[in-house]
C-alpha cells in the first residue's frame, strides 16, 4: 500500500525511529523507548476529537508522519486544527510526501469544520520554516514556550 492512512498501534516502532531521525535533525538527543511512544498513543486515541494520527506509507512502509491537534478557541470562529508533528523519512524527502501529508491535514481540518491550520516550527529548523512556506503557511504570529520539570509542575 502506498498512501496515508490512520496510525495504528503496529506503527509505534515505525514513528518513534521518525521522531529519533527528526531529533537527530535537530541536534537533540533524548531516546524515549517504546513504552513511553505506546502511552501517548493510548492517551491520544482516548480523545479522537483532540488528537488524530496518519502516516504515510510508500509500498507497506511507513515514511512519514503526521500528529493533528484540534482545538477552539473563542477568537477563531471555527476553530484550529495545528499540524503537532509532520516527520518524513530523510531517504523519502523531496518526494512530495510532506505536501501530501499537509493537504490531508488541511482535508481532515475542513471536513471537521476548522477553518485555520497551524504549525509551531523550532526557528533553527530552517529547512522546515522553508517547507511550511512554500505550502502557502505565513508568519501569523509568535509561539513561545517554557519547558519545566515535572517538579515545577506541581
Amino acid at each position: 500500500m502506498t498512501g496515508i492512512r490512520t496510525m495504528e498501534e503496529q506503527d509505534i516502532s515505525a514513528v518513534r525511529s521518525l521522531i529519533l531521525q527528526l531529533a537527530s535533525d535537530l541536534g537533540e538527543e533524548f531516546d524515549l523507548d517504546h513504552a513511553h511512544y505506546l502511552l501517548q498513543y493510548q492517551a491520544m486515541q482516548r480523545y479522537p476529537d483532540i488528537y488524530q494520527n496518519y502516516v504515510y506509507c510508500f509500498e507497506g512502509e511507513v515514511v512519514g508522519f503526521l500528529s493533528l491537534v484540534f482545538y477552539r478557541s473563542f477568537f477563531h470562529k471555527k476553530g484550529t486544527t495545528m499540524v503537532n508533528e509532520l516527520v518524513v523519512s530523510q531517504e523519502y524527502r523531496n518526494q512530495k510526501i510532506g505536501k501530501a501529508l499537509i493537504e490531508y491535514a488541511m482535508q481532515v481540518a475542513q471536513k471537521l469544520g476548522f477553518n485555520e491550520i497551524e504549525v509551531g516550527v523550532m526557528k533553527e529548523n530552517t529547512r522546515a520554516l522553508a517547507f511550511y512556506r512554500h505550502n502557502g503557511f505565513d508568519e501569523e504570529y509568535l509561539l513561545l514556550g517554557r519547558e519545566f520539570s515535572t517538579r515545577e509542575a506541581k
